[in-house]
């Protein structure tokens, strides 16, 4: 039996709930794996958003339940609050959807994704599970049954008018909204719930539009090594190999695991740090200017504090063949070339050299035995 401890009696609680509407659709219906990242890194995004001293309850698959005792709310930092939440949404879709690489239906299809908020104020008990804490009341029934509504819009803020009526500050909503309230009320097992309700629509001039970054070090234009391999798979896998960095310590002799990766599927501008010594000293490259076609893939790894861009271009060279390039462009001079050639060339041609054999035969053996990478890119058709 559950060890549960009774935290405190229902008191008044503010629960604020943004849920990504077509979720279900989208998850049933395009490449799993990938609409599963797309809607944890959206969730997040929201999570991230919080301004407001909000606290989670928990995730409930496309939905974040989150709920604030103490101060009430006004109209005034909650519109601010669903404001904030919803451009940072729009604006990782946006982002995502001008930087992707993958052309799964999941990839191309994300930027279709909505958001709509509920927000209801009641009485909320709270119980300790475990380590958990866990709501419970009629409010909090009553506030699940609203993601069910009439509302008339794909994208709303709904508040319920236990919320209106909680708080004497909500008589500005007029004045703090973007436009002007609309009411209604849906019938519920517990009754009937009056609400008012605001289109987001408005809100969308207020995305910011999608950011393009320059990521190559500059004047890192001298070349000092190049790395080839011929390898038996076709492109695709390669090419899908090469760019999951959360395998990159599985074919990279000294990697322990790579850290700080700011997305989960790989596209312009995924960083990531390789884990060597465990601290910021460990360099942090960034994967841009991606230029894909049917038979030659390009792309550019950064890291700009040690000045170096490393160049990768992956050739179909005939049926299931892919000639892979890497060459290492650092900052030009003289004596940086000449500390180069004495002290890192041959450690940099080991590892190199090392890597590319490790990953040469992953990728002929997933080749041989008909197997794809868990992490597959998938490439534009001609």
């Amino acid at each position: 039996m559950a060890n549960t401890t009774q935290l405190d009696t229902p008191s008044p609680t503010l629960l604020f709930i943004p849920d990504i509407s077509g979720f279900t659709d989208f998850v049933s219906n395009t490449e799993i794996t990938h609409s599963q990242h797309i809607i944890q890194e959206l969730l997040e995004v929201i999570i991230e958003a919080n301004e407001i001293g909000l606290e989670v309850s928990e995730i409930e698959g496309d939905a974040v339940l989150f709920y604030r005792n103490g101060p009430k709310p006004t109209a005034a930092e909650l519109l601010a609050q669903v404001q904030r939440m919803y451009t940072k949404f729009h604006g990782h879709l946006v982002n995502y959807s001008t930087q992707r690489i993958c052309h799964c239906g999941a990839c191309i299809s994300a930027n279709s994704l909505t958001l709509k908020f509920v927000l209801h104020y009641g009485d909320i008990a709270i119980k300790e599970v475990k380590s958990f804490r866990k709501l419970f009341g009629k409010d909090l029934i009553i506030a699940h049954q609203l993601m069910k509504n009439k509302v008339p819009y794909n994208e709303y803020v709904l508040f319920t008018h236990d919320l209106l009526n909680a708080c004497s500050a909500w008589v500005d909503m007029k004045a703090a909204a973007w436009s002007d309230p609309e009411e209604g009320a849906d019938s519920y097992d517990l009754g009937t719930v009056n609400y008012c309700y605001l289109s987001l629509e408005e809100l969308r001039k207020h995305v910011p539009p999608p950011s393009v970054g320059n990521y190559m070090a500059p004047k890192a234009d001298q070349q000092y090594d190049s790395f080839e391999r011929i390898i038996a798979a076709p492109l695709e896998v390669v090419f899908s190999v090469l760019t999951d960095l959360t395998f990159r310590a599985e074919w990279i002799p000294f990697l322990t695991g790579v850290s700080e990766l700011n997305t989960k599927i790989s596209q312009n501008s995924s960083a990531h740090r390789c884990v060597i010594t465990g601290d910021v000293s460990d360099p942090y490259f960034i994967d841009h200017n991606f230029n894909i076609k049917s038979d030659v893939i390009t792309f550019v790894e950064t890291e700009p504090t040690l000045k170096l861009n490393v160049f990768y271009t992956l050739k179909r060279i005939g049926r299931g063949l892919t000639r892979v390039e890497r060459i290492h462009y650092s900052k030009n001079g003289f004596i940086n070339k000449i500390k180069y050639l004495i002290n890192g060339k041959k450690a940099n041609a080991a590892w190199v050299n090392g890597a590319l054999d490790n990953f040469k035969e992953y990728c002929e053996k997933l080749e041989q035995k008909g197997e794809a990478h868990p992490s597959e890119i998938i490439l534009p058709k001609d």
